[in-house]
C-alpha cells in the first residue's frame, strides 16, 4: 500500500512538472490575446494581454486598463516601459517589473530546486476547463503558488500566491481568453515601431562589489543585480541588491546614515508584498519583495560589515 502511494505521489509530480513545462513553453510561442484582473486586499487591477510570435520573436504588449494607461512592450529580450508624462527607456532584463508572476516564464529546474509541483484536480476558470497544479514551496521562507492552466493550450487561466498557512495573498483571474493562428495587428504595429534603444542591466556583479555581506539568504536564492547608485533627485549613495531563486525575486537597499539620524524601524504587509526598513549599525536598510516578513527579518538581521 505504501510503495503505491508513493508511486502514484511521484507520477502525481512528474505529470505537474510536465504542465508547467508546457505553461513555459505556450506563454511564450502562442498567439493570443487575454483580458485579466490582479487582486490584492481590496483592490482590483485590470489589465489588457496580447502576445505573439513575428518573424521567430516575441511580441507582447501588457496595458494597464485603470488609471493614467501604464503599458509594458516585449521585443524578443527587450523590454520598453510607458508611462504618461515619464520618459519611455527599454532595457534588456530577464525580470520584468510588470503584473504577471515571475514563475510563468520560470526555469524548470529552479522551480523543482526550492519547490515541489502537484497535480490536483479539474475545474473552470472563465468557462473554460482547467488544470489546478500547486507548486509548494519547501520551506517557510517563501510562498506557495496555485495555477490554473487551460487544458487545451496551457496558458495560464488563474494564479494564487498563497501563505503557508492557505491564505491567498494575490490573485490573478482571467476573464478572456483568445488564442489565434496569426499575431494580432496590435503586435505588428509594435514590431514596426521604433522604441527607445535598450540599454542592459548588470547581471550577477558579486556581492564583494559592496563592503557588507548578506550572511543568510533563504535556500535557492542568489544575487542577480548588485550596484550603487545615487537615489534619485538626491545626491546620496544607495546600495541594490536583487535576489532571486528564479520564481520570485526581492531587492534589498542599504543606505549609510549619519550617527545622529533617527531611523523608525517600519514593517508592512499588504497582500504578498512585504516591505521591512531597520537601522542597522550606521546605515539603514530596506528590504522589499513578495517575500514572507519574518524572511525579511531574519535576512536583515544577518548583514554585516567586512
Amino acid at each position: 500500500m505504501a510503495s503505491c502511494l508513493i508511486y502514484s505521489t511521484a507520477w502525481a509530480q512528474s505529470d505537474a512538472n510536465a504542465w508547467l513545462e508546457r505553461m513555459n513553453q505556450a506563454i511564450k510561442t502562442l498567439n493570443y490575446e487575454m483580458s485579466f484582473v490582479i487582486i490584492q486586499n481590496d483592490k482590483a487591477d485590470p489589465w489588457r494581454w496580447f502576445h505573439g510570435t513575428i518573424d521567430g520573436q516575441e511580441r507582447e504588449i501588457l496595458t494597464s486598463l485603470n488609471g493614467p494607461g501604464q503599458q509594458l512592450i516585449r521585443k524578443g529580450d527587450t523590454l520598453t516601459y510607458l508611462q504618461p508624462e515619464q520618459t519611455a527607456y527599454s532595457i534588456k532584463d530577464t525580470v520584468s517589473h510588470g503584473p504577471l508572476p515571475e514563475i510563468l516564464r520560470a526555469d524548470l529546474q529552479q522551480i523543482k530546486a526550492s519547490y515541489v509541483a502537484h497535480l490536483m484536480g479539474k475545474s473552470r476558470v472563465a468557462g473554460l476547463p482547467a488544470r489546478l497544479i500547486r507548486v509548494i514551496a519547501k520551506d517557510d521562507n517563501r510562498y506557495n503558488y496555485w495555477l490554473w492552466l487551460h487544458e487545451k493550450t496551457g496558458l495560464l487561466l488563474k494564479a494564487a500566491i498563497v501563505s503557508r498557512a492557505g491564505e491567498i495573498l494575490e490573485q490573478l483571474q482571467v476573464s478572456h481568453l483568445q488564442v489565434t493562428n496569426e499575431a494580432s495587428d496590435i503586435l505588428h504595429e509594435i514590431h514596426q515601431a521604433d522604441l527607445p534603444e535598450a540599454f542592459t542591466i548588470k547581471n550577477s556583479a558579486p556581492i564583494k562589489a559592496v563592503d557588507w555581506d548578506i550572511n543568510w539568504m533563504p535556500n535557492g536564492f542568489e544575487p542577480v543585480k548588485v550596484d550603487r547608485h545615487y537615489l534619485f533627485g538626491r545626491k546620496q549613495l544607495v546600495d541594490y541588491v536583487m535576489l532571486s531563486d528564479g520564481v520570485v525575486w526581492f531587492s534589498v537597499y542599504l543606505r549609510r546614515t549619519d550617527g545622529e539620524d533617527q531611523i523608525p524601524s517600519a514593517a508592512l504587509s499588504s497582500g504578498a508584498n512585504s516591505y521591512l526598513t531597520k537601522k542597522i549599525n550606521q546605515a539603514e536598510v530596506t528590504v522589499i519583495g513578495k517575500i514572507p516578513l519574518k524572511t525579511a527579518e531574519k535576512l536583515i538581521s544577518s548583514i554585516r560589515w567586512e
